[in-house]
C-alpha cells in the first residue's frame, strides 16, 4: 500500500512569488535611497569580491520606474504560467509585497520632477513645464543635489522633447499599479480563501 503524496503547505507554494516581490522591493528601496543620497553611492565596493560599483542616480531616475514596471510584468507573467495547485497567500501580505515596488516607482517619478533641471536652472526652472512644454529641446539635465562634476557629466540625456520622458514618468507607476492589482486579483481568484492554522 503506497503512502499518499505529501501535501505541500500553501506557505511553501507561495514562497517563490513572495520571494520575487521581496527581491524587487529590496532593489526598489535601494533605488529610492540612491536618488536621495546620490553622493554616498557614487562609487561603492561590494565586500569580499572587491568589486567597484558606480550607481548614477540620474540613470535611476530616468529608467527606474520603467524597470520596476517591467519587473512587475515579468512576475505577473510567471504567476500566470506557474503551477498554482499549492499556492496560498495572505491578502495583507500580498498587498504589502506588491505595494512597495509601486510606491517606489511613484517616488522615483516624483523625484524626476524635483531633481532634474537644465544646467544652472535648479532654482528657477518651472518643473511642470517638463509636462507641458513640447517645444523644449533635448538636454542633459543637472541633478539638483550636490554631486561631483564628473557624475554630473554622466547624466543621461532626456529625449526630444523632454515631455516624452516626463509623461513616461507619470504613466509607468500607473502601469506598475495596474499590473500589481491584476496579479493580486489573479492569485486570490485562484485561491480565494487562505487556510487558517
Amino acid at each position: 500500500m503506497s503512502d499518499p503524496a505529501p501535501q505541500q503547505s500553501p506557505d511553501a507554494g507561495s514562497a517563490k512569488p513572495r520571494r520575487h516581490y521581496l527581491y524587487l522591493s529590496a532593489c526598489s528601496i535601494v533605488a529610492c535611497v540612491v536618488v536621495r543620497a546620490p553622493s554616498i553611492f557614487e562609487e561603492g565596493k561590494i565586500p569580499l569580491i572587491d568589486l567597484k560599483l558606480k550607481l548614477n542616480a540620474g540613470w535611476l531616475l530616468v529608467f527606474g520606474p520603467l524597470l520596476i514596471a517591467c519587473a512587475i510584468a515579468a512576475i505577473t507573467y510567471l504567476h500566470r504560467t506557474a503551477d498554482h495547485s499549492a499556492t496560498g497567500e495572505r491578502p495583507i501580505a500580498g498587498i504589502v509585497a506588491r505595494a512597495i515596488p509601486c510606491l517606489a516607482a511613484a517616488f522615483l517619478s516624483l523625484q524626476f520632477f524635483f531633481l532634474f533641471a537644465p544646467k544652472g536652472q535648479c532654482n528657477t526652472f518651472p518643473r511642470l513645464s517638463l509636462l507641458t512644454d513640447w517645444q523644449l529641446e533635448a538636454f542633459q539635465p543637472e541633478y539638483c543635489m550636490s554631486l561631483s562634476a564628473e557624475t554630473q557629466t554622466q547624466m543621461p540625456y532626456l529625449l526630444s522633447p523632454p515631455a516624452l520622458n516626463a509623461w513616461a514618468q507619470v504613466i509607468m507607476p500607473l502601469i506598475a499599479i495596474c499590473l500589481a492589482i491584476a496579479d493580486w486579483r489573479f492569485v486570490h481568484r485562484q485561491h480565494p480563501a487562505y487556510p487558517q492554522a
